[in-house]
């Protein structure tokens, strides 16, 4: 137990000095990546059972996602109501891009397409890593690394793209202040956003129950106080560590012949993210960092607080955001099983 306390603390405070130095050098969610760099440097370097416990990381993603929910509005919802079209365009393109690189890679390395699918599917980690658990027909090595690689390489290149991206004026926003109630309102609305995500079977529960019940709060009852920087500090740290956990030594050099086509996936990815937000910040009229936010195919806590440490309007990158994983949850599954059952009674 002793052990275990040490190495934690370490890998705490080594993550924060870390996060710390990229604060002072405008790095933007630098916390996250300091966490991210820590671990998967100690777990590669030092000791590969270097882990950072998931309980910790679902907690801090409530608190996240109360901290994302507080920004929403009933403008939000008026907001969404006037851009159906890019909505489902800038899901639609992704989502495409996706599918044309899942054939390219099946087609050029020894990995069946089902692993493939679910490898590449933006935005989807959580989902499509307990898919292929419980799928006999996937490799869920691969799966793994496709989705663990996709995922850091947005967190790690998204944010310094969008900052180079923008002008002066749109690098200048700052984060609006609400005044409210205060912040400690947080507590109660995180267990209760936890608790209807579960009840409700939500995807990816432990962030978006907190996000509605955070929403529906601030936009009915009262608005509420920020959080304090530390505690998102805190929020990030956690984040950052569980990540870099997932980022194994052996598991990726047991897939290097497919890490090339993995990478050039993600770029497509991004490339197409970048298009889109052009496209939508043109049409609608919001900032080049907000549109590529939530246009980019990584998860919503991530491109949210990316959005909150940049001055970013959150709730229109939480709008397409969430409708992607939406989209993806309630039809990526089904459209899987349905194409693979197909060809299997076809073949029989």
């Amino acid at each position: 137990m002793k052990d275990f306390t040490r190495q934690k603390v370490i890998l705490f405070f080594a993550a924060a000095a870390l996060g710390f130095l990229f604060k002072t050098l405008n790095v933007p969610i630098p916390y996250m990546l300091g966490g991210i760099v820590v671990t998967f440097v100690s777990k590669t370097f030092i000791d590969p059972k270097t882990n950072w416990p998931a309980a910790w990381r679902n907690l801090m993603l409530s608190v996240g996602g109360c901290e994302i929910g507080r920004d929403c509005s009933f403008e939000t919802l008026v907001n969404l109501s006037h851009q159906v079209f890019g909505v489902l365009s800038a899901t639609g393109s992704i989502v495409i891009v996706s599918l044309i690189a899942s054939w390219l890679t099946f087609r050029m390395t020894n990995v069946n397409l089902i692993s493939c699918l679910m490898g590449c599917a933006p935005g989807g980690m959580s989902l499509m890593t307990l898919m292929a658990e419980e799928d006999p027909r996937s490799d869920m090595n691969f799966v793994v690394v496709a989705q663990t690689l996709r995922f850091t390489c947005v967190v790690v290149s998204v944010p310094f793209l969008a900052m180079h991206m923008l002008d002066e004026s749109a690098t200048a926003v700052a984060l609006e202040q609400v005044d409210g109630l205060h912040w400690l309102v947080l507590v109660p609305l995180v267990w209760l956003g936890r608790f209807l995500g579960k009840k409700f079977h939500l995807p990816t529960k432990q962030l978006l129950g907190p996000i509605l019940v955070a929403a529906i709060f601030s936009t009915f009852v009262q608005p509420f106080e920020s959080a304090p920087k530390i505690l998102m500090a805190v929020v990030q740290l956690n984040i950052g560590l569980y990540i870099g956990t997932k980022l194994e030594k052996n598991r990726l050099l047991s897939l290097r012949s497919t890490l090339p086509n993995l990478f050039f996936c993600n770029a497509a990815m991004i490339a197409t993210s970048v298009g889109m937000a052009i496209f939508l910040s043109q049409t609608y009229g919001f900032s080049l960092i907000t549109a590529f936010l939530a246009m980019a195919p990584g998860g919503i806590a991530e491109m949210c607080l990316a959005g909150l440490s940049m001055g970013a309007d959150v709730p229109q990158i939480l709008t397409y955001q969430l409708f992607r994983l939406l989209f993806l949850n309630f039809t990526l599954p089904f459209a899987i099983n349905w194409y693979f059952k197909k060809n299997e009674d076809t073949k029989t």
